[in-house]
């Protein structure tokens, strides 16, 4: 299949950015955790959340998530900060809510490996063999430093970012999904440049002006 017909196939199939978060979160939480199940939770729960705050904006947070926010703000006291309130579990660099029987969750719902499943993995089947890609997020997700595996807001810019819209397209074209070159090149450069107390932020920032993005 050429692009554009994968791409008309994606968006008729309703396969899209809400399949690649979950596919990639859930890769992260298997490389680092080892448990299959809890990284399909882990997936589904931050592929929901990130949808959610992107729907609601920075300024129209649904009430159950402003509540979170005064409670954490309510907890710091004698000079020492609680990270996460009562019921929840700071996982790789978040707060997330976890039910009794060990799933993420948000508010009473829990998103278990069958609920992955469900709403990834069947969506996936329709076009290809979710195995497959299953195998290639966890290839393209281990090839990213620990570091940034383990910090959210890299994970999100740095890995889920620049294949948001392409994933299953390269999927499918090539087999295999690969990082940008450039983002490969600073990394390999990355000890150099951080003495030089340059960030790979700085060089995303300098390259989309390079190229009028």
């Amino acid at each position: 299949m050429d692009k554009d017909t994968i791409q008309k196939k994606l968006k008729a199939l309703g396969i899209g950015r809400f399949q690649v978060m979950a596919l990639l979160q859930a890769a992260r939480h298997y490389l680092l955790k080892k448990d299959l199940r809890k990284a399909k939770s882990f997936g589904l729960n931050r592929a929901i959340f990130y949808a959610w705050a992107k729907y609601y904006g920075p300024h129209k947070y649904p009430y159950r998530l402003m509540r979170v926010m005064e409670i954490m703000r309510k907890q710091r006291s004698g000079g020492k900060i609680v990270r996460c309130p009562e019921g929840f579990v700071e996982e790789l660099g978040e707060c997330v809510e976890l039910s009794p029987r060990g799933y993420y969750m948000i508010g009473s719902n829990e998103q278990t490996e069958y609920d992955f499943d469900r709403q990834i993995t069947r969506k996936i089947k329709l076009l290809l063999d979710p195995e497959k890609a299953w195998k290639a997020a966890l290839e393209y997700v281990s090839s990213f430093p620990e570091e940034i595996l383990r910090h959210p807001g890299k994970f999100y810019k740095l890995v889920y970012e620049p294949v948001r819209d392409t994933f299953f397209v390269e999927l499918l074209e090539k087999g295999r999904v690969e990082a940008p070159k450039e983002y490969i090149d600073y990394l390999a450069r990355d000890s150099t440049n951080k003495k030089k107390g340059r960030s790979l932020y700085d060089f995303i920032g300098t390259d989309k002006e390079k190229n009028g993005n």
